[in-house]
């Protein structure tokens, strides 16, 4: 009875032609607006992140790219950026090796993944850890003729490496470059901490920078000479040189033992007083025997009194 009733009202309403005529809207709205912004498909490549890393597992080796290809309304899609998809995989319950695992995508609202390539990357896993290895000084260069460096010293002389505990094995030092261009003295300087070309940039190292001291003495024998002003020319008619000084008036020479054996002074560059007819003044070089290095000053100061013929020359304070 409750049945026949309700059939003779949907006949009597039109409830058959009014359902239908809705769904033919319906169909027809969803055809205008498939014509206006259709569905279509973009390819992005895309970095792998891992999830799940603990303190003490690390990754060994780079994540690689993929393509992730997905589908959507265009007007969302062509606004679509890469960094709004996510592609990761998920290390929180493995264990420390390779592992060839899926990945995932997070892609926003109203946006399909149809495809990644590849689907799964092999990712290697390690331990954590740290291990304390010793700094070897490396000298590249020469320090200047005559003088030779003794064995250099850092400072620390040991650093700390953390990293994958497969990689720190691997590891039995790390080097400091002192590049050294010539020299008299001992240098000190702040060298960065290298290490191994097969785990650099897969390891940290603390501290990164070593202070190097390289100690540089004579290669041969010192002797102190004494230093003797040599001058050229004469002073004005009617003056004189009345008191020659140099400062210093020692110096201390190095050379092979031969040349310094019999060597008791070198002189110094000519200080021209041609026409003087007063003090002068000069700071000139030193003339070394070939052969023979200074391990001094390269210039000394000669001082040269000059007064008139028959005047008294009187000290200076």
């Amino acid at each position: 009875m409750g049945d026949s009733r309700i059939g003779n009202w949907f006949i009597r309403n039109n409830i058959g032609y009014k359902l239908l005529a809705i769904m033919l809207a319906l169909m027809l709205w969803y055809y205008v607006a498939g014509q206006r912004d259709p569905l279509v498909e973009r390819t992005f490549p895309l970095p792998v992140e891992a999830r799940g890393l603990s303190s003490e597992i690390v990754l060994t080796s780079p994540l690689p790219e993929v393509r992730v290809t997905v589908r959507g309304m265009r007007s969302i899609i062509q606004n679509l950026r890469q960094e709004d998809i996510l592609a990761y995989v998920d290390v929180s319950r493995q264990e420390v090796g390779e592992v060839l695992l899926p990945v995932r995508v997070d892609a926003p609202l109203g946006i399909q993944v149809l495809k990644v390539e590849p689907e799964r990357i092999r990712v290697a896993l390690d331990f954590y850890d740290e291990k304390r290895v010793p700094v070897r000084v490396q000298v590249l260069g020469e320090v200047d003729l005559g003088f030779t460096y003794q064995t250099p010293v850092a400072e620390p002389d040991a650093v700390t490496l953390r990293g994958p505990s497969k990689l720190l094995a691997k590891v039995q030092d790390v080097r400091a470059v002192l590049e050294v261009n010539g020299g008299k003295s001992s240098i000190s300087r702040r060298v960065s901490v290298t290490v191994p070309e097969e785990v650099e940039g897969k390891v940290v190292v603390q501290p990164g920078f070593v202070q190097v001291r390289l100690p540089v003495v004579p290669s041969g024998p010192v002797k102190t000479v004494a230093v003797l002003p040599a001058l050229q020319g004469e002073p004005k008619e009617g003056f004189a040189v009345k008191e020659t000084r140099v400062e210093p008036n020692q110096i201390r020479v190095t050379g092979p033992a031969e040349l310094l054996a019999n060597l008791r002074e070198v002189a110094t560059l000519p200080v021209d007083i041609t026409g003087a007819e007063g003090n002068v003044t000069r700071e000139v070089g030193l003339a070394l025997p070939d052969g023979v290095i200074n391990l001094g000053q390269a210039r000394v100061k000669v001082t040269v009194n000059i007064g008139a013929v028959g005047e008294e020359q009187l000290p200076e304070e």
